[in-house]
Formats: C-alpha cells, sequence, structure tokens
C-alpha cells in the first residue's frame, strides 16, 4: 500500500510541472507582421501611358500576401483642395488616403486593361512569383502574391500592359498617344500598345 501511494506520489510530482507549463506559463508565439517598403507606390508607366499604384498593407501571412495594382490615366491632374472641395463621402468605390480621407472614386480616372503580367524578383535577379495574362477589372488588379518567407529587396516588373477597347469612356478621355510607329509618320492606336513599369521595394517582418 505504502508502494503505491509513493508511485503515485512521484508521477505527480513529474507531471505537475509539464501541465503547469503548457496551462500557466507558456506564452503565445509573437504575431509577424510582413510589409512592403511602403504601403503605397506610384509610378508613370515606361511609355508614359499610365500612372501606376502598386497598393499593399500589412499581412500575418507572407504565403498569402495581397497586392492591388491600379492603372490610371496619366493625365490625371494632381487635385487640390479648391479643385476637391469635399473629400469625405460615404460612397462605395470611394478610396482612403494615408492621411484618413477618402477621394471620390470618380476622380481617379482609372483605365480598364485587357492583359498585363506580373513578375517579381529578389534582390540577384531570381524570379520569386509570377502571374501572366491577368485582366484588370475596371483598372484595378488584385493579386495573393506567395514570398515563401523571403525578406530583402524586390523589383516589381509589371509589363504587357494592353489598354482594353472600352477605354475610351467619360471618365478615361485624352489618354496619352505618346507611342509612334519606327517611321515616326503616324501614331498607332494605343489600344494594341503595349507598355511597362518597375517598382522597387523590399519586404520586411516586424
Amino acid at each position: 500500500m505504502r508502494i503505491n501511494t509513493l508511485v503515485i506520489f512521484l508521477l505527480v510530482c513529474n507531471l505537475a510541472p509539464v501541465f503547469m507549463g503548457k496551462e500557466i506559463f507558456s506564452q503565445p508565439p509573437a504575431i509577424e507582421n510582413w510589409q512592403l517598403s511602403s504601403v503605397l507606390l506610384e509610378k508613370e508607366s515606361d511609355k508614359g501611358n499610365y500612372l501606376i499604384q502598386l497598393k499593399s498593407a500589412y499581412t500575418h501571412d507572407v504565403h498569402n500576401f495581397p497586392i492591388e495594382i491600379v492603372f490610371l490615366n496619366s493625365t490625371l491632374p494632381t487635385h487640390t483642395a479648391p479643385s476637391v472641395p469635399t473629400l469625405e463621402s460615404n460612397n462605395t468605390g470611394d478610396i482612403i488616403t494615408s492621411g484618413g480621407l477618402s477621394v471620390p472614386s470618380i476622380l481617379e480616372r482609372v483605365v480598364p486593361i485587357k492583359n498585363y503580367d506580373i513578375t517579381i524578383y529578389d534582390g540577384n535577379g531570381n524570379e520569386l512569383w509570377k502571374k501572366t495574362s491577368q485582366v484588370a477589372t475596371e483598372g484595378r488588379g488584385t493579386q495573393n502574391v506567395e514570398f515563401v518567407d523571403y525578406t530583402g529587396k524586390l523589383t516589381v516588373v509589371i509589363d504587357n500592359i494592353l489598354q482594353s477597347e472600352s477605354a475610351n469612356n467619360i471618365l478615361n478621355t485624352d489618354l496619352p498617344t505618346r507611342i509612334e510607329n519606327s517611321n515616326n509618320n503616324s501614331t498607332t492606336e494605343q489600344s494594341t500598345q503595349s507598355d511597362s513599369v518597375t517598382f522597387t521595394t523590399t519586404l520586411s517582418k516586424t
């Protein structure tokens, strides 16, 4: 009887720290945030036809990193307080600026895009991720990128950008026609010309 009691006592002493460590003293792992160097990158395309924005956000999942590509008319004017007297809006489709104000989507003058490719390279020029023949619905393309635990410099190349035939609407008039034929005698329809843009950024975790 005493032997059984002793055995039980020893078992309890040995197991108690394990249960206590798991139930009482263990701490949840720290949550890591993945992010690009800027949540908004903006650049004119190589041929000057579009103003392209690359938007991102903080995320906990580097294997499912969301980005948005917005194709804007490069002739978009810079709006100031007098030209946009009321920035606050509750309309669907409006965007939130870094200052916390919403800009009416009608002022963005997005350009419908029939086709674009996107490739992401690491700091050594190795391809990390790629998608081809993507469609930008209403001038916006959304992607979920998988970085496979990579951190460091990134080069994002968006090329083979082709404008949709439906781009000639009230919001997207006066698109640039800067692409000339090799004989310099005439201008080719912009909708048949491809354009591109390259962003440089970094992916880090905090």
